[in-house]
């Protein structure tokens, strides 16, 4: 498999991981219930009877936590064998995957600096003056609101050009990883497996 193809599948072996846990901790699968009930203590002709209450299909909890261990060597395998490919690439992967992520986010916060745009707007303004008969009144004025840049915009626009250059580089970069770098890995149960398959796969081989 590639790297894509591994990391998809390192998310599947944690996702069984965490259903397996779910499994595990369920109140109806940690316990049997039985109930006995004592018919011939008011009624002589009658006969006791036990029953285990049925919680339906389930698989155990010894078979399950056997599997969490299995999964969880698996895991460290892959994550080992991921490790080992990408020391073969050339460049720090993870740094390059993280770093473009910070250029993107930087590059939506310049576009987003370079949509504002200069203006010039009249707003009403009031104010009191007294009236010839010494009244106090409210008298209204225009006021001239003009808003300016605050940055440089060529600089902006250049520093965002060199980003999106600089990002689709590293793009084209890790793609070309993830795509033709081999992991050495053979999965043990196929990536669009349910929890059921897997848990079946696993007890066939046992």
């Amino acid at each position: 498999m590639n790297l894509k193809e591994s990391f998809r599948y390192q998310n599947f072996l944690s996702g069984m991981i965490i259903e397996a846990g779910t499994s595990l901790t369920t109140t109806s699968h940690c316990l049997t219930t039985t109930k006995t009930h004592l018919r011939h203590k008011v009624n002589e002709d009658a006969v006791d009877m036990e029953e285990t209450v049925d919680v339906g299909e389930f698989p155990a909890n010894n078979d399950v936590l056997d599997l969490m261990l299995f999964l969880i060597g698996e895991r460290e395998k892959l994550t080992t064998a991921i490790g080992a490919a990408k020391s073969t690439i050339g460049f720090d992967l993870d740094a390059a995957v993280e770093t473009n992520k910070s250029r993107q986010q930087v590059c939506r916060n310049i576009s987003g600096m370079l949509r504002t745009k200069a203006s010039k707007r009249v707003e009403k303004g009031a104010d009191y003056k007294f009236n010839a008969e010494g009244n106090q009144t409210t008298y209204y004025y225009d006021v001239e609101v003009v808003t300016t840049e605050a940055f440089d915009r060529a600089k902006a626009r250049d520093a965002l050009r060199a980003l999106i250059s600089k990002s689709d580089e590293t793009s084209a970069a890790i793609d070309s990883a993830m795509i033709n770098t081999q992991v050495e890995y053979t999965p043990p149960f196929n990536v669009n497996d349910t929890f059921e398959d897997v848990v079946a796969g696993f007890l066939a081989k046992q």
